[in-house]
């Protein structure tokens, strides 16, 4: 399990990483095109930002694109790791699980006891059942963090829905320079 929690931290510091330094200009493009991942963004560098990295791990939405947006943000490398630790560790722990279960099968077929089957059977029902609910959940939690930090910026002052100048957001103020890197002003 240790050894997995490593390899998944070191995957995602190489993906943020490399879609922050190499990719940005490409990322940026995207984003800016899409109004749900310039929500997303904002909500992230707003006071839930965490939260919504934890959460946003747990849906089924790809992990590229969501590496790719995250790099996008202001939150520093350490915080964006351990939110994706966090959001990631319930799947990783059912993933253990079940590969453990796996594992033994071969010893409930050895035994070709109904109980047996029926424990094994059961084990694999919940643990699928309690992935699609804490997904769902997840994906609740998510959708109502975009719908509120969409309503307050609309419903706050500037111009044209978009955030004042003192407000949390950097997307706004993000160039990229011609060596790919993103330079927040």
């Amino acid at each position: 399990m240790g050894l997995m929690v490593v390899g998944v931290l070191l995957g995602t510091c190489v993906a943020h990483v490399v879609c922050r330094r190499l990719l940005a200009a490409r990322v940026v493009a995207r984003i800016q095109s899409s109004e749900r991942l310039s929500a997303v963004i904002r909500v992230v560098e707003g006071a839930g930002g965490l939260k919504v990295v934890a959460l946003a791990r747990l849906t089924p939405i790809p992990f590229g694109l969501q590496n790719a947006v995250f790099s996008m943000t202001g939150l520093p490398l350490p915080s964006y790791l351990m939110a994706s630790s966090a959001g990631l560790l319930p799947t990783q722990l059912l993933n253990s699980y079940l590969g453990t279960t796996l594992r033994t099968m071969e010893d409930v077929i050895a035994e070709q006891s109904v109980s047996g089957y029926f424990v094994f059977c059961l084990q694999i029902i919940v643990s699928v059942g309690l992935m699609f609910y804490v997904v769902h959940r997840a994906q609740v939690e998510l959708d109502a963090a975009i719908a509120a930090c969409e309503t307050e910026l609309k419903s706050s002052p500037g111009k044209g829905g978009q955030p004042n100048a003192g407000g949390p957001s950097l997307y706004t103020k993000r160039t990229v320079p011609p060596g790919g890197g993103v330079n927040i002003v």
